[in-house]
């Protein structure tokens, strides 16, 4: 039987042609810097559309039949910590899935083989599969959800606020890198290194906040990762067959490994550490176990005959572990107002999970939530921001805010280009940056467009304002007698100020350049 498929698919094969009305530069419209010609794909699986076809129908009415199941039962209360910080998550998880379909498509006109093509448009339904499914989440939850306010601009929010900049920046860097340098950032790093803390991880946790519909989204979403890998490594056996390409391999490596740990890692250690109420791991035990070692280790140890090396910075990397997501929630509770949900601010308890899990957490970081506790309510005419100086200096290529890996003790740098500051968050970035620096500069940053604007200006402009015309949908606590308003924010007196450039640290990398 299995010959016959084997015969069947061979002869499907044979159907492609090269059209005779076009040259071949006119039918590959992206060109790529790997050298591709005379190498041997192999196929990742031996799979026909109609069959995808029968396989992704089945997991879709599974799916939909627990979704209605979900909103004819109300199977139980849903954590208001939970689904307030799903209207920040939710929407940057839908641009990135849309990002990764779009790649897809890129990756199918930009590279020959037909086995490796065939991968590419399968996985192109996936994602835009994935994101209906998670579009589906946000409907439903604007529907149902005590609180809809931001729902129904998560998609706007998520391409204008400043924490979402992080991910627009990593998602646009997939979508306009080398087509080829695509698979190495999406399907090697995201969808093999980080899936199973990202998709194990949140669909166990949203069931454990009562957020069934989305526990079921992940799950359905995870049994398509597995073709995603094997389009990864298929792509990655295909390269290493010509000894050329493997200084832009490592090349490649390098630059995504540091950016899946800052624009994909991250978030997921701030929804583990912070956004949730009943944990279990945390964001840096979960990260060690499924991504430095059960990964890691053995994607390098096969590479190691190849010449290829484990990232330069792995070691600084390991080290963010035990601070990134606690100098992520300084920034995106302390900026509360450039949002579009209620936060929940850390709890005694809270604190006393994040101190066993962090050892000297307290020291670290216990001063911001006890400032925070001091302005949260309207009447006191005193916001969050203002009071810790106002918000940082953001990285020309990641976006991260400099503030990592402690607010104290950044290594955000800068280098002066044409008469302009370029400001970076760390030698990772700015290597990135010196490696193609094109890619990176732009007029458009937080500061061009808002600086010299008061708080509540930014957040009108925004769209993060209610029904009324005037409650605010971000707010710094879940549940109060008095919300905050544009008004109040006024009475605040915060105008957005430019900070000043940091130091440049790295003095060769600027000879270099």
């Amino acid at each position: 039987m299995s010959l016959q498929i084997t015969k069947a698919y061979d002869r499907i094969k044979a159907l492609d042609w090269e059209p005779s009305y076009i040259s071949k530069g006119q039918k590959v419209v992206e060109t790529t810097r790997f050298h591709l010609t005379g190498l041997k794909p192999l196929d990742p699986f031996k799979t026909f559309l109609r069959e995808y076809f029968t396989m992704e129908q089945e997991k879709e009415n599974r799916h939909y039949s627990i979704l209605e199941a979900s909103s004819r039962l109300h199977s139980g209360p849903r954590d208001a910590r939970w689904m307030e910080a799903m209207k920040f998550v939710l929407g940057n998880l839908v641009g990135l899935e849309y990002a990764a379909g779009r790649q897809m498509g890129r990756m199918a006109r930009s590279l020959a083989p037909m086995e490796l093509r065939q991968g590419y448009m399968m996985q192109m339904l996936d994602e835009m599969r994935h994101a209906q499914l998670e579009m589906n989440n946000v409907r439903q939850n604007m529907r149902s959800w005590e609180d809809p306010a931001g729902y129904d601009i998560i998609l706007s929010g998520a391409a204008s606020n400043v924490g979402g900049g992080l991910f627009r920046s990593f998602m646009e860097d997939l979508t306009t890198c080398d087509p080829v340098e695509t698979s190495i950032g999406l399907q090697i790093f995201v969808e093999t290194g980080y899936s199973n803390v990202f998709f194990v991880g949140m669909s166990s946790a949203a069931a454990a906040h009562g957020d069934d519909p989305l526990a079921s989204t992940m799950l359905t979403i995870q049994s398509d990762e597995s073709r995603h890998m094997a389009n990864g490594w298929a792509t990655l056996a295909l390269l290493l067959q010509d000894d050329r390409n493997i200084p832009l391999i490592q090349q490649a490596l390098d630059k995504w490994f540091w950016r899946a740990h800052v624009g994909f890692g991250m978030g997921l250690a701030l929804v583990q550490d912070y956004f949730m109420k009943n944990r279990t791991e945390s964001a840096k035990e979960s990260a060690l176990r499924w991504v430095y070692d059960e990964f890691l280790g053995g994607f390098y140890q096969k590479l190691e005959r190849y010449g290829i090396k484990a990232p330069p910075h792995l070691d600084d990397q390991i080290a963010e572990l035990d601070s990134y997501s606690h100098s992520a929630a300084i920034y995106i509770f302390g900026a509360w107002p450039f949002f579009y949900h209620r936060a929940d601010p850390m709890t005694s308890e809270d604190m006393d999970w994040l101190e066993k899990k962090y050892p000297g957490w307290h020291s670290k970081f216990g001063w911001f939530w006890d400032a925070y506790g001091r302005c949260t309510d309207p009447r006191d005419r005193a916001v969050v921001l203002k009071e810790l100086g106002g918000l940082p200096s953001f990285c020309e290529v990641c976006q991260r805010p400099l503030i990592f890996p402690t607010p104290d003790k950044h290594t955000g740098r800068s280098r002066v280009i044409a008469g302009k500051n370029h400001i970076f968050c760390s030698t990772p970035c700015e290597t990135i940056y010196i490696n193609d620096p094109t890619r990176y500069q732009t007029d458009k940053g937080f500061y061009d467009l808002y600086e010299g604007c008061e708080l509540s200006e930014v957040a009108e402009r925004s769209g993060y304002v209610r029904d009324d015309g005037q409650t605010l949908m971000g707010q710094p606590v879940l549940q109060q007698e008095k919300m905050w308003t544009l008004d109040d924010l006024r009475a605040c007196n915060y105008i957005v100020t430019r900070p000043p450039p940091p130091p440049a640290l790295n003095p060769e990398l600027v000879a270099a350049s």
